[in-house]
């Protein structure tokens, strides 16, 4: 008999429907509301000047990153190492590295803010569960 895959639950960001997927998905699509959704860690190395940035997942802005965005929903997590300038809207733990360069709002559940980060301006809502993602246990979100 074949072992069914690990499952880990996730939430759609357009119509907040919870739903399992299996571990190693990438995209679903949202059995509510048939929208598609990115599930994995989106990571960036180089300049993205975009409207908006979704994931189930992580974002994650390397050191040689560079984001201009109007809003950034990550449902895991934000880790920056480069330069962010978008209103984030984040489920899980956000990091600022010790280089990374910061210009927007912020709400999530915690915020660790290197020594030597630069924050421009924004406005912190911190603890913050706006996205409803709080009770997805935390290996849910990663």
């Amino acid at each position: 008999m074949a072992k069914a895959a690990p499952q880990r639950r996730v939430q759609c960001y357009h119509c907040r429907h919870r739903f399992d997927i299996s571990s190693r998905a990438m995209s679903v699509p949202c059995p509510k509301c048939a929208k598609a959704l990115i599930v994995e860690d989106v990571v960036i190395n180089t300049a993205h000047n975009v409207r908006k940035i979704q994931t189930c997942g992580k974002v994650i802005i390397e050191k040689k990153g560079r984001v201009v965005a109007q809003s950034i929903e990550a449902h895991g997590g934000v880790e920056v190492e480069g330069i962010v300038e978008a209103k984030v809207l984040s489920g899980g733990p956000v990091r600022i590295g010790a280089k990374a360069q910061w210009k927007g709002d912020l709400a999530a559940p915690s915020l660790t803010a290197e020594l030597g980060c630069r924050i421009e301006r924004g406005f912190f809502t911190i603890p913050d569960d706006a996205l409803g993602v709080a009770d997805l246990t935390p290996d849910d979100t990663a």
